[in-house]
């Protein structure tokens, strides 16, 4: 029986690991916004944690984050600056939390999550601000893997941006050449007609017969 033991153990030891080595990111509220709103790509993969620090010291406020991907969703309690303690460092409020810890599952979870923080000031929604996360497929056998997102949204939303400034640059261009337009037909209106000097057929005639 000892033997078999030793055996397996051997073989579990000499096995490769597979998958990564997990991570945490993290994300900071404060009273100037959130840090990163956008995680940034390729920061975390199946089976890792995002953070949610609360570091907005602003009196009565809490924070509330919402993960949601596909119409499924998750939502953290009350976040708040602090908590009490009482003498021996006990939490006197054991549901008071100042950080919110997600796990993002370790075999379906890939694809573009949406975060939404919503801030509270005394109970009544004040702020909320959107962001998004990409979670990377775990890929245990190093193969390359297709990617999982496509960020379509935030593509959209940038490509919008990008029309409406090109529609008011035009605008303010086409704007400026009516007034130059206008400018220069006021110019012309009110200059003196010169007329050009003309000679009497008579006074010609008189110089050829000379």
């Amino acid at each position: 029986m000892r033997l078999l033991v030793c055996c397996l153990a051997v073989a579990m030891l000499a096995c490769p690991v597979v998958g990564h080595e997990l991570s945490v990111y993290t994300v900071i509220v404060n009273s100037e916004g959130v840090y990163p709103a956008h995680i940034p790509d390729e920061s975390l993969k199946e089976g890792d944690d995002a953070w949610f620090w609360m570091k907005d010291s602003t009196n009565n406020t809490t924070v509330v984050i919402e993960l949601e991907r596909g119409g499924a969703s998750v939502r953290s309690p009350y976040l708040q600056y602090s908590c009490e303690l009482d003498e021996n460092g006990t939490l006197v409020d054991e549901n008071c939390k100042t950080r919110y810890d997600h796990t993002f599952n370790q075999h379906n979870s890939a694809g573009l999550w949406n975060i939404t923080v919503l801030k509270y000031l005394d109970g009544t929604l004040q702020t909320m601000i959107n962001g998004t996360v990409c979670i990377e497929v775990d890929n245990h056998e190093g193969d390359p893997v297709d990617l999982v997102c496509t960020q379509s949204d935030t593509i959209e939303e940038a490509s919008t941006e990008y029309t409406t400034k090109e529609v008011f640059a035009i605008s303010i261009a086409m704007m400026a050449a009516f007034g130059l337009f206008v400018t220069l037909a006021s110019m012309i209106g009110n200059r003196d007609p010169q007329s050009a000097p003309t000679e009497s057929i008579t006074s010609v005639e008189s110089r050829l017969n000379e």
